[in-house]
């Protein structure tokens, strides 16, 4: 069974052609929504709001059920056509050729854009199609209303055009009568009008094409207020001016589209986005926004051209200037005034007010099918003169901020272009240069890529000089790219083309306290941020910064890619680097770098306390006045801030050592070690150790070096080397005796028990484990002492010692409960586990390991919770439970 539809003309679902249904008028409007969408969600409320205009019935939701189901029933025989429900919605899906439409539409397409000499015979081809109105015997008032008038436009365009075809090919006698049935049907529409002159002319009956003129112009000057556009206009004139030679030549229509990119890659789901707004009824304006360089222009002028022929009226662009070196934007009065001059109004029309001049613009639009690109638009003001009202005009508005005011009174769709990922990069690469070249050097092309961040523009720049040496090795220019710092690989005496200059026109457009916020931003080492992180920067409230950050997000300096998180561009970072370096003193920089990194080291801090409340605390100096400390009030939130900041937190431990803030240092690496070892980030959690112990013997603090030393052996047991762990334990020893810090040391002799422990020799192990109990109960640390008293079991229960090891087990159970110690707890009931395992006693096993693991899981603990789980199966496994 082969399933089709049919909306043009009646609704109709057919089976080898014979129609099967729908067979009520709202299951055929229901049907009809389904297939205008064809492959997109059609929510429940728009279905509703189709089929009853105001005040739905209570059962509104249930009928709409109904009819989807019934339809389902009909087509469901055909394994290729589904109506899928999505949330609160159903989405019909099958080859578009199967439905009238979408085959009307891909006819007119091909004729439009295709051989001349086939356009007739698709033209017709697409009209045939038509089995009288769209939707005939579909109910619902928005359909009959809004998208019939659209389907009709349609069908009138795709008939003027074949019109046009056949009055080309030599037939006007034969296009008369059809013409003049469609100018009488059709008295303001211009182009059946102009048709109609033309073949009257060319048939030897200008007299009568003058008539068409005058009756025409009656018409739109007594209903409308406005003269003839500039189209009937010139073929007015070619009638006056009689038969022959050039007088014949119909002046061409507005083609102001800049050339077509070169080499265009990417944004394919961007260029499909606009494509498909192209189907939607009603006149389109869309607006692209982006970072600058971010290539908003190279799109929207690619796509016009790709659909150009869909506009055969013209196409209309212009450059507004809003971002320039001369900060001197298009005033919209004098951006009117140039479209009506290239749709050929005489001077003498023009009224001198400016809002008259957008009613006669968008009156001379009205009828006609036309593109319109505003490129790099300053603001909203700029661009609403500029917009013209008719259905079959579409509008393309370029610029640094999205325009938002447009969505509000003209339901604009708004666009917003991304960095390059490294695949789109590498296609512009090799667009520019040529696939070979980049398949030669592959690794250089990778380094190319990298270094220009996904911005098109650097990439643009690159592929260019790279162009004028052809005989250079990639890796040449790669590794001179590297050799460059900050934005010094990017420069161009053409203006347009300078990463510097076109970065300076949208910072220029900042107010001072915005513009000072983006310079200190190039003092965070990324990659993203928090509003709290900035306002610490600048050292102002919240509130304050929020609202400079939503400024340099209108002019797309920053990305807000989650509600209060923000993203800044490698490049621009680099620039707010140079202007930060450049235009604030050294002590405001020191200032802002200070308060940004108390704000993560005391923030760290809060958190970790409810993450590790038993870890002994380390004495933080007072933050700097307008450090912001945020302060978690739940383990969920703790947890979620460490995620989110891990990776500036990471950055920020390097950067600290690099500008020699050594105490900073050492107590934000030993502040994020929790976190990093709770989620097996093994890596980062080296790295950081690593550096707090550099800092720590730089410093020649004592307690530093104490401590980094032993927070990097932890490191290395877990997932570095034993060896050196054990060197770090001695020296970390050596300071805490020296200190008299009994906390310290046993802590150390703690950490060693895992070192004897992975050699196998647990007499060491219980050994270390006796003197950290001891050590602990001296400092009267009762949570080291939970867990001391389990490495002590744990010993005894790999010596063979197991009621040994259940005393001190169930004693630091009692501990923990008392300390309300669930991490304590957790680990004890794993050990204990251990235990029941090795005595037989299974079930007893299994219920330990099962608390432990979804204690640990609470935590947070991801690598010890996979461990007892591990166990867990293990146990089940001893017990005969497969499963």
């Amino acid at each position: 069974m082969t399933i089709g539809f049919r909306v043009l003309g009646p609704v109709e679902i057919l089976d080898g052609g014979r129609p099967q249904g729908a067979t009520t008028a709202q299951q055929r409007a229901v049907l009809a929504m389904l297939l205008l969408d064809l492959g997109r969600v059609v929510p429940v409320g728009r279905l509703i709001a189709a089929l009853w205009a105001t005040e739905p019935p209570a059962s509104a939701r249930n009928a709409v059920r109904v009819h989807v189901t019934k339809l389902r029933g009909l087509v469901a025989a055909d394994p290729t056509v589904a109506i899928t429900t999505v949330g609160e919605g159903w989405r019909l899906t099958c080859d578009p050729d199967r439905v009238d439409l979408y085959r009307f539409r891909d006819l007119v397409e091909r004729a439009r854009t295709g051989p001349a000499a086939e356009a007739g015979a698709l033209l017709r081809a697409g009209l045939a199609e038509w089995r009288g109105p769209a939707l005939a015997d579909a109910t619902g008032h928005w359909l009959a209303g809004t998208v019939v008038e659209g389907l009709e436009d349609e069908r009138l365009a795709a008939t003027e055009d074949r019109i046009a075809f056949d009055l080309r090919s030599g037939a006007p006698q034969a296009v008369i009568p059809e013409l003049s049935v469609l100018a009488a049907e059709h008295p303001l529409r211009e182009r059946p009008a102009q048709l109609l002159m033309a073949a009257l002319h060319d048939g030897g009956r200008t007299a009568e094409g003058l008539e068409v003129f005058q009756r025409t112009r009656r018409h739109l000057v007594e209903e409308l207020g406005i003269e003839p556009g500039a189209v009937l206009q010139r073929e007015h004139k070619r009638l006056l001016d009689g038969a022959g030679g050039e007088a014949k030549t119909v002046a061409p229509l507005p083609r102001q589209l800049p050339g077509d990119v070169a080499a265009f890659a990417g944004r394919a789901g961007q260029l499909a986005y606009l494509d498909g707004l192209l189907e939607k009824p009603g006149p389109l304006v869309a607006t692209v926004a982006g970072i600058p360089g971010a290539g908003k222009t190279s799109l929207a002028v690619h796509w016009a051209h790709r659909v150009k022929d869909r506009f055969p009226d013209g196409q209309l662009y212009l450059n507004l200037r809003g971002f320039e070196p001369t900060g001197e934007a298009v005033d919209p009065a004098d951006a009117v005034l140039r479209f009506l001059d290239a749709l050929e109004v005489p001077a003498d029309r023009i009224p001198a007010e400016a809002d008259a001049r957008s009613a006669l613009y968008r009156s001379l639009l009205a009828d006609r099918r036309m593109l319109v690109v505003l490129d790099n638009a300053r603001d909203e003001a700029q661009v609403r003169p500029l917009l013209p009202g008719a259905d079959g005009c579409a509008t393309v508005v370029t610029g640094r901020t999205q325009l938002a005011g447009l969505v509000i009174h003209y339901g604009a769709h708004l666009l917003t272009l991304d960095a390059f990922d490294a695949a789109e990069s590498r296609d512009l690469l090799a667009g520019r240069i040529g696939t070979a070249r980049v398949e030669e050097e592959p690794e250089a092309a990778a380094r190319i890529v990298e270094r220009c961040a996904g911005l098109p523009l650097s990439l643009a720049m690159v592929a260019a000089r790279a162009a004028v040496q052809p005989d250079f090795p990639l890796a040449f220019l790669a590794a001179e790219l590297e050799s460059e710092t900050g934005l010094d690989a990017f420069e161009s005496p053409d203006a347009a083309m300078d990463l510097r200059s076109v970065f300076s026109w949208s910072y220029r457009q900042l107010t001072p306290e915005a513009a000072r916020m983006f310079r200190l931003l190039g003092l965070h080492w990324g990659p993203g941020f928090a509003a709290e992180t900035a306002a610490s920067l600048a050292g102002v409230p919240v509130a304050t910064a929020t609202r400079w950050l939503r400024e340099l997000r209108r002019m797309q300096l920053v990305a807000e890619h989650a509600p209060g998180r923000f993203d800044l561009h490698d490049l621009l970072a680099a620039y707010a680097a140079e202007l930060t370096e450049a235009l604030d003193s050294p002590e405001d920089r020191s200032a802002a770098t200070r308060r940004l990194l108390d704000h993560y080291l005391h923030t760290a801090r809060a958190a970790e306390r409810i993450l590790a409340p038993h870890r002994s605390p380390i004495r933080l100096p007072d933050p700097v006045p307008g450090a912001l400390v945020l302060v978690p009030e739940s383990h969920a939130q703790a947890s979620a801030w460490f995620e989110a900041e891990r990776p500036a937190l990471v950055n920020a431990v390097d950067a600290a050592y690099r500008r020699g803030c050594d105490r900073h240092t050492w107590q934000l690496a030993r502040q994020l070690a929790t976190h990093l070892r709770r989620t097996g980030l093994g890596s980062a959690w080296l790295a950081t150790q690593r550096l707090a112990v550099a800092a720590a013997d730089r410093s020649g603090d004592a307690q530093a070096v104490a401590l980094a030393h032993h927070g990097l052996a932890a490191a290395q047991i877990r997932f570095g080397d034993h060896a050196e762990a054990e060197a770090n334990l001695l020296e970390a020893l050596r300071h805490f005796e020296t200190l008299d810090d009994l906390d310290g040391q046993a802590n150390v002799h703690s950490v060693r028990c895992l070192i004897s422990e992975a050699a196998g020799d647990f007499t060491t192990t219980l050994a270390y484990a006796g003197r950290s109990l001891a050590l602990f109960r001296a400092a009267g640390n009762r949570h080291g002492q939970v867990r001391a008293l389990n490495n002590v079991g744990y010993s005894h229960a790999e010596l063979g010692a197991h009621d040994l090891a259940v005393a001190s087990f169930l004693e630091a159970l009692d501990l923990s409960r008392e300390l309300g110690d669930p991490d304590g707890k957790a680990t004890t009931l794993d050990s204990l586990g251990f235990t029941y395992a090795r005595l037989g006693e299974h079930a007893k096993a299994i219920e330990s390991y099962r608390c432990a693991a979804e204690l640990l899981d609470r935590s947070g603990e991801r690598f010890r919770a996979a461990a007892a789980r591990h166990r867990l199966g293990d146990a089940h496994l001893a017990a005969g439970d497969r499963e």
